[in-house]
């Protein structure tokens, strides 16, 4: 009877491994700041904003992970912020959220935003 119990676990246990492998890939155990600058510049190009500055921030440490904080400045239409933040925050590479957002207005260019914001990718701490 244990046998059979233990080989009904096989599928569950084959399911866990493969989530931890796929949250694993998301939290890299290392800062990897290529992997981050790689998914921005991706997104970046998929909705057509335009960034002027990518600038690192001061790191801050949690008992389980490191928050890594990028300042960012940009600009974009509307629509395209949208989209753009859709693809940070439900980024499938990697963990990402958008920490702080300010859009404002450019007269000399109404339909083109200027854009501050900071995002976060995180890191696993071993």
């Amino acid at each position: 009877k244990r046998i059979n119990e233990k080989l009904a676990m096989k599928p569950e246990l084959e399911n866990q491994a493969e989530l931890i492998h796929k949250f694993t890939r998301r939290l890299p155990s290392s800062p990897d700041a290529p992997g981050f600058l790689n998914a921005l510049v991706t997104i970046l190009g998929t909705t057509g904003i335009v960034q002027e500055i990518v600038r690192p921030d001061t790191t801050t440490a949690r008992p389980v992970y490191t928050e890594i904080p990028y300042k960012i400045r940009a600009y974009g239409h509307y629509h395209a912020l949208g989209q753009f933040l859709t693809l940070i925050e439900q980024n499938q590479d990697r963990f990402m959220r958008v920490k702080r957002l300010s859009i404002t207005n450019n007269p000399k260019r109404p339909s083109m935003h200027p854009i501050e914001m900071e995002i976060t990718t995180f890191m696993f701490n071993q």
